[in-house]
């Protein structure tokens, strides 16, 4: 059953949505974050770690989304699915595979409950226990095996999570992590919107290309 905003609820999130991070405001709401993440949508309000496809007017990449956000909007979850893991194979710039990868989760888990391949992978089953807010669980996955010290894409992903919750110290020593075993994750942080609190912090340092 879809959720009823009420209109203290919108009056809360056009305040203060922006100094939020949407696990925050579902939480807040007890609702999930595939809804918070709509009704901003809705109401073209952006969260904390919302992140806005970059302007590449023209281009297919562009088109893929805005057809797949319109399928989401829908309801159409396989169509939407579809269409946000293509953006993700085809595009280039990472703000928009960012979005993408977020909201192919909601159309996921709108499908089965959990992404299609959560048992068969476990950086996404990470990935989908930290869009829903269980950070605890995400870090029990990239800790088993000593994933997030071998891996840059658990490293990156813990990292992440500690911003959220404003742990600064530990985000800065798993994005270091990230960055040793793939330099590629310092850019990828620069253009992700999660990393602005790091970014903002006396961690900066580490954003800056050597």
């Amino acid at each position: 059953m879809a959720k009823r905003w009420k209109k203290e609820e919108v009056t809360y999130l056009k305040r203060y949505a922006k100094t939020r991070h949407v696990v925050e405001l579902a939480d807040r709401f007890k609702t999930t974050a595939a809804t918070v993440t709509l009704k901003l949508d809705e109401l073209g309000l952006e969260a904390l770690d919302s992140v806005a496809p970059s302007p590449l007017e023209g281009s297919k990449q562009l088109e893929l989304f805005e057809r797949a956000l319109k399928a989401l909007h829908a309801n159409k979850w396989q169509l939407a699915a579809d269409g946000f893991t293509k953006v993700m194979d085809q595009a280039d710039q990472p703000d928009l595979i960012n979005r993408a990868r977020r909201y192919l989760t909601i159309a996921e888990t709108q499908l089965n409950g959990n992404p299609r391949v959560k048992a068969e992978d476990p950086y996404l089953q990470a990935m989908y226990e930290r869009n829903r807010g269980n950070f605890d669980a995400a870090l029990s996955i990239a800790a088993a095996g000593g994933r997030r010290s071998k891996d840059p894409r658990f490293a990156y992903l813990v990292a992440s999570i500690h911003v959220a919750r404003e742990e600064f110290d530990e985000a800065a020593e798993y994005l270091k992590t990230a960055i040793e075993l793939d330099p590629l994750s310092r850019v990828h942080a620069i253009n992700d919107a999660d990393f602005q609190p790091l970014r903002n912090s006396d961690h900066a340092d580490l954003f800056n290309e050597e």
